[in-house]
């Protein structure tokens, strides 16, 4: 599985990844060892757990045994929707800005890398001081955009 770099706003040392769910499209072990190679720090689930559970089983079972190389946060939003718990959001993006603050890697996913993820990702930007406008270019120039006017409309909210 090939990550995306999302360029960063000057003065954050983090780095910021976009991609599918690990274990979807390619071996779970494959991503641990490209999580390794990226030196991943955390990992942002924005699917639902029956959805992770359904396209990545070897995953789901890493994550409920606790078995994973970097530290997992969950922020789940149905498919070509926004979260459910917004506050809840805003704070995990909030703790994502945190973590690229600090130098880290992130990678941020979905199903399919593309929606969600490029929702989430403009979030963040937006946490780390870009304007809409330019955190969406960033995000589309990693590959991944909103998918409708809901996303749009969260990425406008934060």
């Amino acid at each position: 599985m090939s990550l995306r770099s999302v360029e960063l706003p000057a003065g954050v040392p983090g780095r910021l990844w976009l991609g599918p769910m690990p274990g979807r499209f390619d071996a779970w072990p494959a991503f641990e060892a490209n999580a390794q190679r990226h030196a991943l720090a955390q990992v942002v689930c924005l699917t639902p757990r029956a959805e992770l559970a359904e396209l990545s089983p070897q995953y789901f079972a890493a994550v409920v045994a606790g078995r994973l190389p970097f530290r997992w946060l969950h922020l789940p939003m149905r498919n070509f929707g926004a979260p459910e718990d917004p506050q809840a959001f805003r704070r995990g993006i909030g703790e994502v800005a945190a973590t690229l603050r600090a130098g880290e890697g992130v990678l941020l996913h979905c199903a399919a890398g593309m929606g969600r993820t490029g929702t989430a990702a403009a979030c963040v930007l937006k946490s780390l001081g870009l304007e809409v406008p330019q955190a969406l270019q960033r995000v589309r120039e990693a590959g991944s955009n909103p998918q409708n006017a809901e996303q749009s409309g969260l990425v406008d909210w934060f």
